[in-house]
């Protein structure tokens, strides 16, 4: 550089003729022992001109190659670009105007050094450059450019220096002044400035974008580079959240990029790479052994087994899917922790300036501003960080649920049979929020140990090899640390197991809530629910104490790294002097070696659950599918003949149990063709093959044309009744009246409220048995397939048709242990504040001959406090621990209570996905995620209060920002929370429908399959993850926009208490301002933390208010009544009297029926007929008190129903219901689930039902496991609600009435 920098100014140098003297590079005397610092001129002219152009030409050519392969689109030429591209031409001008001038100088006889030719040369080609990128990024659709706004304002910090060199000379040395160059300089600064304002406007969108074409587009891709690194662009947002409630129609569309169509199909491709790499294809179905007989299943297994090598690697086909995007956010997280040790070294060097009296102030002014900086900076880019992970968690998410979803739809009968639904929708509730909660801290499984060997090189620096004391403390806790987390994952199996039977058993009772009433069975299954929670809880408190141990470890290391650290340097040398140099910038090190060794054990702890899901998720996605070519589907040909095969079985063989063996059948076109046999004989079995539903062991099945199903028992979706006949096809008017008409539906819709536009609840509750049967036949009528699989369809038709709530979870804990665990962490951050505190006075005491007399009893004082802070921690967990379980147990056993006190009206009004969701998430959310985000919470908030308190006795100054500060970060709150509880409110609104859609599949797969409907539901599942997301978007963008602006906060206060010390320098001792620094320099971290935490706290707490909103509901009648006066074996005589009774199903409704009085003896066999809304099933609902009455009233054996408790009523009378259903347990249990019967008594049950040889004939016999799913007769005639006929059938008939008609419809007459 001193080759082409002469010395002397560039006007002396432009008059020298034979320049002798080279001036040095760097004048440190002129640039920092100084009271008015400068740079020379040499350094002015070359590294600040040049530093510029090398980022942008470094830069270039990988942005460029960047904007090649994402190209967004074009943008038209707008005002904002041509200012940008003049103004890029207007400074190349300029600096080639100065060569030119260099020139005319030289060519006049002036001696010019090269450097004022070398850099105005580089700088003009560094503008044509930047010129050129300006208009590549309009053509590539760039509206505002990040690499552009970096290159102007380095451009202008580095010219500002130049700006204010010049300033003085001109004062200082009018007469030397170049008019010319300055002239120049001026205007270049002036352009510059232009420039870089210029650049942090936004540029319009470019040609056919989705913003365009969107009537909501996410507002981000058009934010400027600056509203988007702060998060401004969502500033309008919570705008409108603070004025009103946000709606729906207030949320943005999702990207492109986070949409379920671009992120599933990632994950899925890639999953597919991994399965099939491993295993092999499928064995070809006429494979045999050489002897001709089929193969045993154990050989087919054997055989898989073998041909396996490994399993599939779900971790690596996530990896492929979004680790390129997600590795953006480890390069933020190396900046990120690099800056973190700029802290402790600018706190040196502030110490040092205090102890350096001579010092310039403007010294202490640098290093307060510079530390400014650096956590802006430092905040800018964590946030940036957070906001990556949590968008790749949100995609992760999507991406997980959407494959779980597609693979449900194809798994095989056997498949399907090993994973309940309550495991699979854990798998999409529980499962995917871990691995969407471990992404934003699995960085720091490298990060944590880079900032731990960060902080020790440092401590190296400042300590020497003493430091070794602490490396070996941290070296002997990661053994104990590993068992904890071999043992803890061991109990998150165990818990897990116990979450997925729970959930299986509750989405039993759900499905068969009204079995479980008529039954009287709900304390039964409560009892189940409960012993199976209890037994979660039970390793859920296993868990806690290991936490509290692990937490015990990692919260003690950093204070006994510190501790052993101190105590070896102080004691192997008595002239080791602890000042607060050493102390402070030691322990600002010891505070930032914390994080990682407070967060690994929960990364760890995350890690293992995610392990656990990732394991369950890759066995449920590697179960076997459904074979394509279990059915083949040959062509239609227009030219066939009359009697072609429609469907064709040749010496077909069943895989599973050989359910189905050598049967041949050859159907015709248009051929009736009835399967008739036993229970059990395989009817519907051999439709299942017809279907594709089973596994094809040998043979052939040939199915010719679209197939429409209708299942034994109708599937009905929670959608209006005309779309349930629709089925995702066009509507075509007249035909769909010829369906309705055919299908005798007519009078059902003329009883239906809305029609055929009224909405169908959940599995049809709002339907009769046969009005749902209708709906499924004229599904299968109205899609006009070729061939038609009924299965048993007419069996049910007649022959005719939140701080509220955060006290009511401490209230769940119960009150003392909630006072008594803040108490603890007081006393916690107390003892640590008096460690500290401690370790300041230790810094200030005198040094005489070379040592500090009283070291031990310093150090001994300051390792008691730091032990007794780790013990009270270590009280203060397993205290909050045990609290959270106890709320835990109260709460869910409050829930379980509510729901089953429920009357059947609120489970049809209720969609069974809301309900699952209480026990699924909301309460693993209570049991794992609360308790942990309050300890840090409240660890947080007396971190924050315990340093604000620190800084205000060190610099009382401070309280003069300190209280706007506060009253800001209040403000700012309160602005973001308006918003925030409205995003969580429609984001969790917007979550259930996506567990209900999922379970409604579930249960409807097999005729989703055979109508070929797959990819329809899978589209309205996408549909629903992805407006789920948009809910959830915005919040974790709120969540940064206010982080950022907190943070903001906690640098100011970083920078006070710097600031406030600086100009105190000469009252303040070296100790009390390296303790003020070093707790200020932990206020942005804690603020960050306790933001991040009381966000989360406030979106968890959510899940109480929805467990506890059940209570509030209305209830049924008591059970039972405390002062029973019923007789011990009533009914006796079995003597119904009906008198003037009615019921009505809602209070604004009309009565369902009215006026019935009938009068019915003991033994006596009485049908209850008429036509579909007759009100059949209310007069039976009405006896059983599921509906109670409006009027009259039902006595048996004269005691009136309505004076009796619940379940003494239902356990007295029993009735066979209309839907089937049977419970996972034994069959005992299900015939018995309280076992006040004898096996005698059951057996004599079973062969009166026809089922003793059946049930003989299974190896369990009564213990067999279930899977999850007349001359007395009388008839009672109802027509519109009202009794119409009562007599004996022969006497009706002989009448002619109604029951004459029915009788003649079905055919009897």
């Amino acid at each position: 550089v001193e080759t082409i920098c002469p010395s002397g100014s560039e006007e002396t140098q432009s008059k020298l003729k034979h320049p002798s003297v080279l001036l040095c590079f760097q004048d440190w005397n002129r640039t920092w022992q100084t009271h008015n610092p400068d740079l020379t001129p040499c350094f002015q002219n070359t590294v600040l001109v040049w530093i510029p152009c090398l980022y942008l030409w470094l830069f270039a050519p990988l942005y460029i190659l960047y904007l090649k392969r994402n190209d967004r689109g074009y943008i038209c030429m707008t005002h904002l670009n041509r200012a940008k591209t003049a103004i890029g031409f207007t400074l190349w001008l300029i600096c080639w105007a100065d060569v030119f001038y260099s020139f005319w100088e030289r060519s006049h006889g002036a001696t010019i050094a090269p450097v004022y030719l070398v850099s105005p040369t580089m700088l003009g080609v560094t503008m044509l450059l930047a010129t050129f990128l300006i208009q590549y990024e309009r053509m590539k659709g760039v509206q505002s450019s990040g690499v552009m706004l970096n290159f102007w304002l380095i451009t202008i910090v580095c010219a500002t220096v130049t700006f204010r060199s010049k300033i003085l000379h001109a004062l200082n040395e009018p007469a030397s002044v170049n008019v010319f160059k300055y002239t120049t300089f001026y205007i270049y600064y002036t352009m510059l400035l232009i420039s870089l304002i210029l650049a942090c406007l936004s540029d319009q969108p470019p040609l056919f974008s989705q913003a365009v074409r969107d009537s909501n587009p996410c507002p981000e891709s058009g934010a400027s580079f600056l509203s988007r690194i702060t998060f401004w662009w969502i500033t309008g947002l919570m705008v409108t959240g603070y004025k009103r409630p946000l709606e729906e129609k207030d949320l943005w569309s999702l990207n492109t990029e986070d949409k379920s169509q671009r992120v599933v199909p990632q994950l899925v491709r890639r999953w597919d790479q991994e399965y099939k790499t491993l295993y092999s294809p499928k064995r070809s179905a006429e494979e045999e052994k050489k002897d001709g007989q089929p193969i045993e299943e154990s050989e087919i297994l054997l055989v898989k087994t073998l041909k396996k090598t490994g399993d599939p690697s779900l971790f690596c086909a996530l990896c492929r899917t979004f680790g390129p995007y997600f590795l953006v956010s480890s390069l933020y997280k190396i900046v990120h922790d690099i800056l973190m040790f700029v802290g402790p070294e600018i706190l040196r060097l502030l110490i040092q300036f205090v102890n350096d009296s001579s010092a310039p102030d403007w010294h202490g002014y640098f290093y307060t501003t510079l530390l400014f900086v650096c956590t802006c900076v430092q905040t800018l880019i964590l946030q940036k960080y957070f906001h990556v992970c949590f968008v790749t968690g949100m995609r992760l998410r999507t991406a997980i649920v959407g494959a779980v979803y597609r693979k449900a739809l194809v798994i095989t009968n056997a498949a399907r049979r090993t994973s309940t639904v309550g495991e699979i929708v854990n798998l999409m509730s529980v499962d995917a929020q871990r691995f969407m909660d471990l992404i934003t801290y699995i960085n720091m499984i490298w990060s944590a140990p880079l900032q731990v060997i960060l902080a020790l090189y440092f401590l190296w620096q400042n300590l020497g090899p003493s430091v070794l004391a602490g490396v070996a403390v941290m070296v002997l806790m990661v053994p104990l640390n590993a068992v904890i987390a071999m043992k803890t994952k061991t109990y998150q199996v165990a818990q897990m197991k116990s979450k997925d039977n729970r959930i299986k058993l509750m989405n039993e009772v759900l499905n068969g809530i009204k079995v479980l009433k008529l039954y009287a069975w709900e304390l039964a299954f409560k009892d189940k629910v409960s012993a199976i929670r209890e037994s979660e809880l039970r390793v859920l408190k296993k868990t806690a104490y290991l936490g509290a141990v692990s937490t015990f470890t990692w919260v003690c290391a950093p204070f006994l790294v510190a501790l052993s650290t101190f105590a070896v340097y102080v004691l192997v040398d008595e002239h080791n002097i602890l000042d607060a140099q050493k102390a402070f910038v030691s322990l600002a090190l010891f505070n930032i070696l914390r994080f990682p060794l407070n967060m690994l054990p929960m990364v760890i702890s995350s890690m293992v659950q995610a392990s656990v899901s990732m394991k369950r998720l890759r066995v449920f996605l590697s179960h076997e599918e459904l074979d394509e070519d279990n059915v083949e589907r040959p062509a239609i040909s227009s030219c066939e003949s009359s009697d072609s095969q429609a469907v064709q079985i040749c010496n077909k063989t069943n895989v599973v149990s050989l359910s189905l063996f050598r049967i041949n059948v050859r159907i015709p076109e248009g051929a009736f063709v009835a399967v008739v046999g036993h229970v059990g004989s395989g009817k519907s079995s051999l439709l299942s093959a017809l279907l594709g539903e089973m596994q094809k062991q040998k043979g052939s099945v040939s199915i010719k044309g679209s197939v429409a199903y209708v299942p034994q028992q109708a599937w009905i979706q929670n959608a209006t009744l005309k779309d349930n006949i629709l089925f995702g096809r066009d509507g075509k008017d007249s035909w769909y009246q010829k369906v309705v008409e055919a299908c005798a539906l007519l009078p059902d819709l003329e009883i239906l409220p809305g029609g055929d536009s009224t909405e169908i609840g959940e599995k049809g509750v709002n339907l009769s048995g046969g009005q749902k049967q209708r709906v499924s036949v004229a599904r299968a009528v109205y899609c006009n397939c070729a061939v038609y699989l009924l299965d048993d369809p007419l069996s049910a038709v007649d022959a005719h048709v939140k701080l509220s709530v955060f006290w009511e979870y401490m209230k769940a804990i119960g009150l003392p242990l909630s006072i008594f665990s803040i108490f603890l962490f007081f006393c916690h951050h107390l003892s640590s504040l008096g460690s500290n505190y401690w370790l300041s006075l230790w810094t200030d005491d005198p040094v005489i001959n070379n040592t500090q007399p009283n070291r031990e009893m310093r150090l001994g004082v300051y390792g008691a406090l730091g032990i007794s802070q780790g013990h009270l921690r270590d009280i203060q967990i397993v205290v909050l621990s045990v609290g959270g379980i106890l709320a835990s147990r109260y709460l869910h056993q409050t829930m379980l209570y509510n729901i089953l006190r429920s009357p059947m009206s609120f489970f049809e009004r209720t969609p069974s996905g809301n309900l699952v969701n209480r026990f699924a998430k909301e309460t693993d959310t209570i049991d794992s995620v609360i308790p942990s985000i309050i300890k840090m919470f409240m660890g947080s908030m007396f971190n924050v209060l315990g340093s604000c308190a620190v800084i205000l006795i060190a610099t009382p100054l401070v309280a003069i920002i300190i209280p706007p500060l506060g009253l800001f970060y209040f403000f700012v709150q309160r602005f973001y929370v308006a918003s925030s509880r409205q995003l969580k409110r429609l984001e969790s609104v917007s979550r259930s429908p996506v567990y209900t859609h999922f379970n409604e599949t579930l249960l409807g797969t097999s005729v989703i399959r055979a109508f070929g409907e797959q990819q329809r539901f899978i589209t309205e599942s996408d549909g629903r993850v992805d407006h789920n997301q948009k809910a959830y978007f915005p919040s974790i963008v709120a969540n940064r926009w206010l982080a950022v602006r907190l943070e903001f906060v906690g640098n100011l206060i970083v920078t006070s208490a710097a600031l406030f010390a600086v100009m105190a320098r000469d009252s303040l001792s070296p100790g009390i301002m390296g303790l003020s620094i070093s707790y200020a320099l932990q206020v942005t971290a804690s603020l960050n933390w306790l933001v991040r935490m009381s966000s989360e706290l406030e979106t968890s707490i959510v899940a109480v208010e929805k467990v506890k909103e059940y209570g509030d509901t209305e209830k049924e009648a008591e059970w039972r009544l405390e002062h029973s006066t019923l007789p011990a074996g009533w009914p006796t005589a079995g003597h119904i009297e009906i008198h003037n009774f009615g019921l009505r199903y809602r209070e604004d409704l009309e009565l369902a029926i009215s006026d019935i009085s009938v009068n019915i003896e003991g033994a006596e066999k009485v049908g209850i007929v008429g036509r579909t809304g007759a009100g059949k099933s209310s007069l039976t609902l009405g006896l059983f008190r599921i509906i109670e009455a409006a009027q009259g009233e039902i006595r048996i054996d004269g005691v009136n129903i309505a004076e009796l408790g619940l379940h003494e009523l239902r356990s007295r009378i029993t009735i066979i219901p209309q839907d089937p259903v049977l419970f996972s347990g034994s069959l005992r249990m299900n015939l018995d689930p309280f076992d006040g019967y004898t096996d005698e008594e059951v057996w004599r049950a079973l062969e009166l039902a026809h089922l003793k040889n059946f049930v003989s004939g299974l190896p369990d016999k009564l213990n067999h496991e279930c899977s999850e799913g007349g001359e007395n007769l009388r008839v009672l005639v109802l027509d519109k609600g009202q009794m119409a006929e009562f007599d004996s059938p022969s006497n009706l008939i002989a009448k002619k009435g109604i029951f004459y008609k029915m009788a003649k419809d079905s055919g009897l007459v």
